[in-house]
């Protein structure tokens, strides 16, 4: 299994271009930016890490066409990869916080990615694009001055069926989010059938994992970090809660989802109002946190997410990320990679 690692929204250009080369030297994948309504642009912040390194791969995370056009993000990308010799990946995906910030509403999910990758695509080809999708037209946009390096990869943020059957058709990997172990037997699945389907059966395909880190040297403030971010695990949706916990402490979030979308909102580091024990399960099931005698744990984790069938586990850390790179560098890596 390969590590990336997501930074977040609020760190400058300039420091990410440090977080990536440190990270860099402990052999991780990649570096994901983070792609949210209230940060950086996620092209442009990779800028300064693209002259810094020369190894770790280097892309956004997530953009979407239906708040971006295909044919932006393909210049965007490619601009992007040229800057870093090669090395630029992208995750697209539906859309979410940033759409919800433009007052759009998702539809068509599937059908827009798929059109937003197959533009990619013509445009990796060299040859002038002239494309007219059900959604998206792109034409007389021309990429020769991209097609000699090699190409960015393309992964499909997903963790629905649909749209994990055409990630196997027409991108290079698809991440997932919060996937626990029954999410990533199912995803597995569905990438087994659709990439035999589309005759893909033993190419190379990516299936990552966003996954939640919050291991700090104090507990206690791991804790709080994990609460404060805990709503965003999943959505909390019924999947992962009816795993996790008992049917009435399902129901419980369930019916009271405001208590941990409130904790969200202020920052706050308790969830008032929801049992600690349910807190906990929440935490423990869908998320890295503890102290550093927990990271054995962690690791642990990991290779089982491996011998389900992730590839990569894609660590969106918090708080300090140097802190955390080094970290996941000196006692991850060499464990799991």
């Amino acid at each position: 299994m390969q590590v990336d690692i997501i930074l977040n929204e609020y760190d400058s250009p300039r420091a990410m271009a440090e977080q990536a080369t440190l990270a860099e030297s402990y052999g991780i994948r990649a570096i994901w930016s983070a792609s949210y309504a209230t940060g950086r642009d996620p092209f442009l912040s990779l800028a300064p890490a693209a002259q810094a390194t020369s190894k770790i791969l280097l892309g956004p995370l997530a953009v979407s066409p239906m708040e971006l056009h295909p044919l932006k993000i393909t210049q965007e990308l490619l601009t992007l990869n040229e800057l870093c010799d090669g090395r630029a990946i992208i995750a697209v995906g539906a859309g979410g916080g940033v759409l919800a910030a433009m007052g759009i509403k998702r539809s068509q999910m599937v059908e827009s990615v798929r059109e937003c990758v197959e533009i990619i695509r013509a445009a990796l080809t060299g040859e002038d694009v002239t494309y007219r999708g059900d959604i998206y037209t792109a034409h007389q946009f021309d990429a020769r001055w991209a097609k000699d390096l090699p190409p960015p990869q393309i992964y499909v943020g997903a963790s629905q069926e649909r749209m994990s059957y055409m990630a196997t058709e027409k991108a290079d990997g698809l991440m997932g989010s919060d996937l626990i172990p029954p999410l990533i037997r199912l995803t597995k699945g569905w990438v087994d059938e659709g990439l035999a389907r589309h005759e893909r059966t033993g190419q190379p395909f990516g299936v990552s994992n966003f996954w939640a880190w919050h291991i700090k040297k104090d507990k206690q403030a791991s804790r709080r970090e994990a609460c404060r971010e805990l709503v965003l695990r999943g959505i909390l949706r019924p999947r992962y809660t009816e795993v996790l916990l008992s049917k009435e402490d399902s129901d419980f979030v369930q019916e009271n989802k405001g208590l941990f979308w409130g904790a969200f909102a202020r920052g706050a580091g308790t969830i008032d109002g929801a049992p600690a024990h349910i807190v906990d399960a929440l935490i423990e099931g869908l998320s890295s946190a503890g102290d550093l005698d927990d990271v054995d744990r962690e690791i642990e984790r990991f290779k089982q997410y491996a011998s389900l069938g992730l590839t990569e586990i894609a660590i969106r850390v918090h708080g300090n990320p140097v802190d955390a790179i080094k970290l996941i560098g000196e006692r991850v890596v060499p464990a799991v990679q």
